[in-house]
């Protein structure tokens, strides 16, 4: 409906639309209405004449700078500067500041005030963590503990120390217990972000194996199968065409057979890294198997002489390489462009063709075939063909 399109923009004008800054946002706000009820209170209490008019408004001040200073501080994300994000323990002490004042100026009810204590407490069950728990609670006790001094000793004729200790001994009784229970659930709290963190940490490790391959740290067949397949549909829908390149490293055999697989292993890893190092972001290079890999060479320039000027940077790149002792590493490849409609299994045919061709010329050299011009302009039918529908 056309009336909730204002409320959502005001909506995220006050909290933001970054989810973790709203979240962040609203916790604040949950301060803001136990401030407003405090007001509305303390309002109420002067007007009656239990609460003095002076003190009163020193503490509404004190009540109405806080609020927009902590709001502001966390919308704006200042706080993540200052190092707290969710300003969460300056803001649960700043509202025992402003209990324990209100203790003092509320007269006969000033012992319901300390009811407050455990609304703070409660709030800070969520977002504190355990070490802030206990400096909260600390800071409370003691703090109430030099209030009550300081009242019975200003004015020995209006407060009788002995009721002071006896509210003083009972708070301070209770405040550890509701503490040790924001203390635990601070605690399972913490431990369930460490497990979230573990748990996402571990998902991510099993994505990549999944993707990549384990000695070259490439993308594996699987993978890249996939990705050529996307690439196959936004050519679909863009136009943006794309070169297939087969890469197969020379006399690879003769170096497993004379120096071992760790060798071999280590020819492997040291051309996966050089091609990383000279190839485009926008190329992706894969391990197709054994010693064959695949270049897949997107925009800008995706055509074959970009895919062929690729290619020479490599050679020249692997002949400056640092080989185990012994080898001299060179590369045959074949190279293809994908044209529209075209099944994929064509044209990785068509690369292996080329693959062969340079082989059979005497190696190190890279052949490019030409792609056939568009067979099938649908979507639908290039998703018949890689498998998709």
């Amino acid at each position: 409906m056309t009336w909730k399109r204002p409320w959502r923009r005001l909506l995220d004008l006050v909290l933001g639309t970054e989810p973790k800054l709203r979240g962040r946002v609203k916790l604040s706000m949950i301060a803001v209405y136990g401030y407003v009820i405090s007001s509305m209170l303390l309002a109420y209490g002067m007007d009656i004449g239990l609460v003095e008019q002076g003190w009163g408004w020193v503490l509404m001040a004190y009540i109405w700078v806080g609020m927009p200073t902590f709001y502001l501080l966390v919308r704006t994300d200042l706080s993540s500067r200052l190092g707290n994000p969710g300003m969460d323990l300056p803001q649960c002490l700043y509202a025992i500041v402003a209990i324990l004042f209100a203790y003092v100026i509320t007269g006969p009810v000033r012992s319901s005030v300390l009811m407050l204590v455990s609304l703070v407490l409660v709030f800070g069950m969520f977002t504190l963590s355990a070490r802030q728990v206990v400096i909260m609670g600390v800071f409370t006790v003691l703090g109430l503990g030099v209030v009550m001094t300081a009242m019975v000793w200003q004015h020995p004729d209006l407060f009788d120390a002995r009721l002071e200790f006896i509210k003083f001994v009972l708070t301070a009784c209770t405040l550890p217990a509701l503490s040790a229970v924001a203390f635990y659930v601070a605690q399972v709290r913490e431990r369930l972000v460490q497990r979230k963190q573990a748990l996402r940490e571990a998902l991510a490790r099993l994505e990549q194996v999944a993707m990549r391959d384990e000695l070259t740290g490439l993308y594996n067949r699987r993978h890249m199968q996939a990705l050529v397949e996307q690439q196959a549909l936004r050519q679909q829908r863009s136009g943006e065409g794309f070169c297939l390149a087969i890469i197969d490293l020379d006399h690879f055999k003769q170096i497993n057979d004379r120096l071992g697989h760790q060798a071999g292993d280590q020819v492997l890893g040291t051309f996966a890294r050089v091609a990383g190092e000279v190839m485009r972001q926008t190329d992706t290079l894969a391990r197709w198997g054994g010693e064959e890999f695949l270049l897949m060479f997107t925009a800008p320039d995706p055509g074959t002489p970009g895919v062929e000027a690729a290619l020479d940077r490599l050679r020249r790149a692997a002949a400056a390489a640092h080989w185990p002792a012994g080898i001299h590493v060179t590369f045959s490849a074949g190279v293809t462009a994908h044209p529209l409609g075209e099944p994929l299994h064509e044209t990785l045919e068509r690369a292996d063709r080329g693959l062969y061709e340079a082989k059979a010329a005497g190696r190190n050299r890279t052949v490019v075939l030409p792609a056939p011009s568009a067979t099938r302009p649908t979507m639908q039918g290039e998703l018949a063909e890689t498998g998709q529908v």
